[in-house]
């Protein structure tokens, strides 16, 4: 009886990790037998599927034994991890307790240098299904760590967390036996990837008389149907050459139009005035993506100049900057601005 008893207890606690996590855990036990502590286990990897993208995306996983099993389904921590109080685990043992356990074995791991038991990666198998599975394991207390993954336009990160080989799954299916074949899931955290957009200027000819030449470029962005960039920016040329201004902090994946509406009479382009780009996540090959508008002097002596009011809300007060130049750059992120052209 005594145990029963003390699987029961153990077990309705790291069922708290299976809700937390969706891995595996025991669950509570009434009736099975003790742990068969020399046998062999195994541990599969499953994803829950929300991320399609993932399914074509390796993901590397790491486990590292922390703790033993008894047979009454004591938790004994591995040299190391004495600080890891699994001994005082359970029933009323939560999730975020679990989640805590986890995150300090995952910082023990990295102190000790500790070397895995097992490196693996879930790629997808025959059916196209991401799986992965560890064989040969012995009995007890695991730490899983995957590493984060990073596609076109997002970062995939994995919350560590425990799981306990063997398992016994009585809360869900009502048959009470221990698992040593385990089945585990991984729930990812999705983070968007930014990038830039560098819009680059070449007036080829100048008019000094006329003072300063003003450009002026209307900047909208859409990502899965959403406008996720709306602004109006500008750069100014005392003289003929090249200027540029960037914009950071744009969604990966954004298709970005980049259209010259002002140039005032006196300067024709010479190259289309509209570009319309994709943008690519920092550090990928081929970013920031760039865009280029050529403009030449047409004879003409036309009065006139551009400039761009910018308004900044903050702290539910709508703040007025007259902004003449953005070869300084513009972080999307930093500042969510609405801008509008004004002609003088």
């Amino acid at each position: 009886m005594k145990m029963t008893e003390n699987i029961k207890k153990k077990g309705a606690a790291v069922l708290a990790v299976v809700l937390a996590f969706s891995a595996a855990g025991l669950s509570s036990v009434y009736g099975a037998p003790g742990v068969e502590t020399g046998r062999s286990c195994s541990l599969s990897f499953e994803l829950d599927g929300q991320y399609e993208e993932l399914n074509h995306t390796g993901i590397p996983v790491k486990l590292y034994q922390v703790a033993e099993i008894a047979d009454t389904g004591e938790y004994e921590p591995l040299a190391g991890y004495e600080s890891l109080k699994l001994g005082a685990v359970g029933e009323n043992t939560t999730a975020d307790e679990w989640e805590s356990f986890a995150r300090e074995a995952s910082e023990l791991t990295e102190t000790l240098g500790a070397e895995p038991e097992v490196t693996l990666e879930i790629v997808p198998d025959e059916e196209g299904v991401p799986s992965a599975r560890a064989e040969n394991l012995s009995t007890g207390m695991y730490l899983v760590e995957a590493e984060n993954v990073q596609t076109a336009e997002y970062t995939y990160a994995f919350t560590p967390y425990l799981v306990s080989l063997p398992n016994n799954y009585f809360y869900t299916t009502g048959q009470d036996e221990w698992v040593y074949d385990v089945t585990a899931g991984m729930k990812p955290q999705q983070t968007p990837r930014y990038g830039s957009l560098v819009i680059r200027k070449t007036l080829t000819s100048y008019n000094a008389t006329l003072g300063s030449a003003t450009f002026i470029f209307q900047v909208e962005g859409v990502k899965d149907q959403e406008t996720v960039l709306s602004d109006v920016v500008s750069l100014v040329f005392d003289g003929t050459g090249t200027k540029s201004l960037e914009i950071s902090g744009i969604p990966a994946g954004t298709e970005v139009t980049v259209t010259e509406v002002y140039g005032s009479a006196n300067y024709d382009p010479v190259s289309p005035e509209t570009e319309r780009v994709t943008i690519l996540a920092d550090g990928e090959e081929g970013s920031p993506v760039t865009v280029e508008f050529v403009n030449d002097y047409n004879g003409k002596m036309s009065p006139g100049s551009g400039i761009v009011n910018h308004f900044e809300y903050d702290g539910g007060v709508w703040n007025w900057q007259r902004q003449a130049d953005n070869s300084g750059g513009v972080n999307l992120q930093q500042a969510k601005d609405t801008a509008q052209p004004e002609q003088e």
